[in-house]
């Protein structure tokens, strides 16, 4: 969130609440947003009192467990499954035409995210074959949602879960950066041609797909229809951005030339970086006494983290980092 600046005579100038910038964030597991509603908040639960720089801001924040990009798409394949639970094939209208992958049934299901059917061999082989049908592929993502839990007499995301409308403008993160960067969609692009270029993309067949820059990073090939269908649907659908607000989403992997993150936000907020009152001035430093400063923080957060991972060393650290 964007919270104001320093004037050139060293006091802090507080922004309007229309000027607050809303965060929207995309890991592994889970997906958040986080905005200044401009409204007051009908659910407690969703709302966050922020104290910061001498001033109060009244903030909506949601996180969605189980909806973050991986498992996301795992439940996908999950979800496919189970149109027919007793055949070891899988056809995936998302993945291209021509891709083929073995999965095991206890690879899918090993995340309390996708739940195990009754009858269940995880020594089971499942073939996943490609049909590349962005049609089929939207149809299929729009199953992960529950978009009628609300009614028509709540204003809500999806699930159940209450969203006031969004409001103003917002900085997408992570996961939504980039997949949207592998199709060069973070250049404020309308919302008419985001949607052409998914749906152009995913009808394209395996090898074409494979026909992409050398420097671009090719694991993942196979997912960006899927998660670029998941992620039009999350903002349109499940957070209700539309034609006219679309733009009001900016992409962005960098602030101010700093990678951004829920990750960076907790250790700020954990060691106290950003003060809650507002200082009364700037005071510069000389050169070296602030480079000697930088230093022993480093050295300090290095010997925090060191001290950590020796207490937790037999936790599969992998794993939780893939969940994250």
């Amino acid at each position: 969130m964007w919270w104001g600046q320093f004037s050139f005579t060293g006091t802090w100038i507080h922004p309007e609440a229309a000027a607050v910038v809303g965060a929207l964030d995309l890991g592994g597991a889970s997906t958040q947003i986080t905005f200044h509603p401009g409204q007051t908040i009908e659910d407690n639960n969703t709302e966050v009192l922020f104290w910061l720089y001498g001033t109060n801001y009244s903030l909506y924040t949601h996180s969605y467990l189980c909806y973050g990009e991986n498992q996301a798409l795992k439940k996908l394949i999950a979800s496919l499954r189970e149109e027919n639970l007793t055949s070891q094939q899988i056809s995936h209208p998302c993945y291209p035409r021509g891709y083929e992958e073995n999965v095991t049934a206890a690879a899918l299901y090993d995340s309390p995210c996708v739940p195990a059917p009754a009858a269940h061999d995880p020594r089971q082989i499942l073939t996943v074959r490609g049909t590349g049908a962005p049609a089929e592929c939207r149809n299929a993502v729009q199953k992960l949602f529950n978009f009628t839990a609300c009614g028509a007499n709540r204003t809500c995301g999806f699930n159940g879960v209450y969203q006031p409308p969004e409001h103003g403008h917002f900085f997408a993160f992570s996961g939504f950066y980039s997949v949207f960067h592998f199709l060069n969609l973070t250049s404020e692009h309308p919302l008419s041609d985001v949607s052409a270029t998914i749906e152009h993309f995913c009808a394209k067949d395996w090898k074409e797909v494979q026909m992409v820059d050398p420097g671009v990073n090719k694991t993942r090939l196979q997912d960006y229809c899927a998660a670029s269908t998941y992620i039009l649907t999350l903002l349109l659908q499940g957070y209700k951005f539309d034609n006219q607000t679309w733009s009001n989403i900016h992409f962005h992997w960098q602030v101010a030339a700093v990678d951004v993150g829920w990750s960076l936000g907790y250790m700020l907020n954990l060691t106290n970086t950003i003060p809650l009152e507002a200082p009364n001035r700037v005071k510069g430093q000389r050169p070296d006494l602030w480079a000697a400063a930088v230093v022993t923080t480093c050295l300090m957060l290095a010997m925090i983290l060191w001290t950590g991972l020796a207490l937790c060393y037999k936790w599969p650290l992998a794993t939780y980092e893939t969940m994250l």
